[in-house]
């Protein structure tokens, strides 16, 4: 991501969504093949009962009771006499599934719910369901204290839920699987709205007659006349070419060199290196460090956090900035709050040379949904996702998303989530097309939101709003989506090949790592150090960690193939 603050915009732009939720139709029911559904093993043959046989969604009768622990958030609200424990959704559960959720603990913060499931994790005393990471889910498989999926999931997920799982292309599962066998349920989201593009101020673009930045030669050019010939027309030298944040997290840049820093990705041998320490990294630090002694990234970035940043953007005093779709819909608003007549546009990164730079992709799960060994109904936790999908997505209830009476998002409330990978690149061309036809007819309900919203951007340049924010995201020339379908199309991208989450050499060692290669990026562009600054970094990092981490990941990624 370009910034640090871009997290709560993407967090913000997901409420919006889901707000919104489309309401497609044409929802399957799916027959099951009730032997081929029974667990080979797991659940113990003479625990065994007759499982519901109306499919995907089928209620029991009597009701079960399923156990599991939450975690809350502080921006968390309730109506009155409701909680995390009394809910709509466990309602729900309750009179459509027959299921009864009991929370065995709550905690506040993702870090307390780390910590706890950790514990329970140790102690072998873990509720019936709950969400771990991808390093929690490991150990659990090796200590055989979760129940195998593979068979209630071929039984009962819906084929919606079948589908949705793996719009990244089944990586989210791949995550999920261990020995052949499915272990957990992905918490999928779109890891596609993360992935950079170069974002320019098109307005400055046309008032000094540049041409688009399809190579990394045009794009430098562009940033030294933005930086040399007062794009702004104020007749101050205070204009700067690319916005840098002082942790330098533009991937996008990077991309450009062929480099792909922070993700685990094949080397010519064949096996997986990771891509901070590779030497296609060292052209681009050169190349940043070189633009920033002459002038075109802001002098005193080494000191300007994701605010800071952000303040630069809204000001109008820089021309381009890497970032995420959405970004119109974060600090890119804010300037054209500031500045009306400030224009944006989106293009897919510039290659260094001859070759297409591919954009890096992450992972796409980062939280799995796990089933206690020996619980007596694994199936349950399938029929939930099935549920979630089918009342968020496939034939949606907004009254599971927001309370018509008191407007407090109710969606979090929900036990087992996923979101489509490719719902915002669906919405985009759905949209893209209405918009050149004129004609919104067949539209869903989220698509016509944002039609709606680009219209009326259109018709009355609402700037207050995210009409704006709306229209650079999923509209057409030059929106973000657009570069994100484009990646797509011409297969330009590249997915990291680690899916692991992390090693227990990363959970130890990472941090301090990350935190090295921090300081060694910010020296080489501030001309501290030379760029065998960068050799000495791989160094240090091979044998402070990097190189048993780095026989972990190939180690993992063998096993997974």
């Amino acid at each position: 991501m370009a910034n640090i603050t871009m997290k709560s915009a993407g967090a913000a732009m997901l409420a919006i969504m889901l707000l919104v939720l489309g309401a497609c139709s044409g929802r399957e029911t799916d027959p099951i093949d009730r032997e081929s559904a029974k667990p080979t093993n797991g659940t113990k043959t003479e625990e065994w009962k007759e499982w519901p046989m109306e499919g995907p969604l089928g209620k029991y009768d009597p009701p079960i009771v399923l156990t599991t622990g939450r975690e809350v958030s502080e921006t968390m609200k309730f109506e009155e006499g409701r909680s995390i424990d009394n809910n709509i959704w466990y309602d729900a559960y309750r009179d459509e599934l027959g299921i009864l959720i009991k929370n065995e603990w709550v905690v506040k913060g993702s870090e307390a719910y780390t910590n706890k499931t950790n514990i329970a994790i140790a102690s072998g005393d873990t509720p019936d369901i709950m969400a771990v990471d991808a390093l929690q889910l490991r150990s659990l498989v090796e200590a055989d204290l979760i129940e195998d999926l593979t068979d209630v999931y071929a039984g009962y997920a819906s084929v919606f839920t079948k589908n949705l799982l793996k719009e990244d292309g089944g990586l989210a599962m791949k995550a999920s699987t261990f020995g052949g066998k499915l272990y957990a349920l992905p918490l999928t989201n779109s890891n596609l709205d993360e992935v950079p593009m170069l974002w320019v101020r098109d307005d400055w673009m046309k008032k000094l007659n540049l041409p688009e930045p399809t190579t990394m030669d045009n794009m430098i050019a562009i940033a030294k006349a933005f930086t040399e010939q007062d794009p702004d027309g104020n007749s101050k030298d205070d204009t700067y070419g690319l916005a840098l944040v002082k942790e330098a997290q533009i991937p996008g840049f990077f991309n450009g060199f062929h480099a792909y820093p922070g993700a685990w990705v094949k080397g010519q041998d064949g096996k997986v290196v990771y891509g901070s320490t590779q030497p296609e990294m060292k052209a681009a630090l050169q190349k940043l460090a070189d633009m920033f002694k002459a002038g075109y990234i802001d002098k005193e970035f080494g000191v300007k956090d994701g605010p800071k940043y952000d303040e630069l953007i809204a000001s109008g005093k820089v021309g381009m900035m890497y970032g995420p779709m959405y970004a119109p819909l974060a600090n890119l608003k804010n300037n054209k709050l500031s500045d009306p007549n400030a224009e944006w546009r989106a293009y897919p990164l510039p290659s260094a040379d001859d070759q297409p730079a591919l954009a890096q992709v992450g992972v796409s799960a980062t939280s799995f949904y796990v089933v206690k060994k020996g619980y007596q109904h694994p199936e349950a936790l399938v029929k939930l996702m099935n549920f979630w999908n089918d009342k968020s997505w496939d034939n949606a209830d907004v009254m599971l998303s927001r309370s018509a009476e008191t407007k407090i998002e109710t969606w979090p409330y929900g036990l087992v989530k996923a979101f489509p990978v490719l719902k915002n690149v669906k919405a985009h061309r759905a949209v893209k097309a209405a918009l050149e036809s004129k004609n919104p007819e067949g539209l869903d309900t989220e698509q016509r939101f944002y039609y709606d919203a680009i219209q009326n951007w259109f018709d009355k340049g609402d700037i207050a709003g995210n009409s704006w924010g709306f229209y650079r995201s999923f509209g057409m020339d030059g929106a973000g989506m657009e570069i994100i379908d484009y990646y797509l199309n011409e297969n330009k991208l590249i997915n990291t090949e680690f899916l692991g989450g992390s090693t227990p050499t990363m959970a130890e060692k990472m941090a301090t790592l990350n935190k090295m290669e921090s300081v060694m990026t910010i020296k080489i562009i501030l001309g501290q150090s030379g760029i065998e600054e960068f050799d000495k970094f791989v160094k240090d990092w091979n044998e402070l960690g990097g190189e048993i981490m780095t026989k972990e990941v190939n180690d993992w990624v063998n096993a997974a193939n």
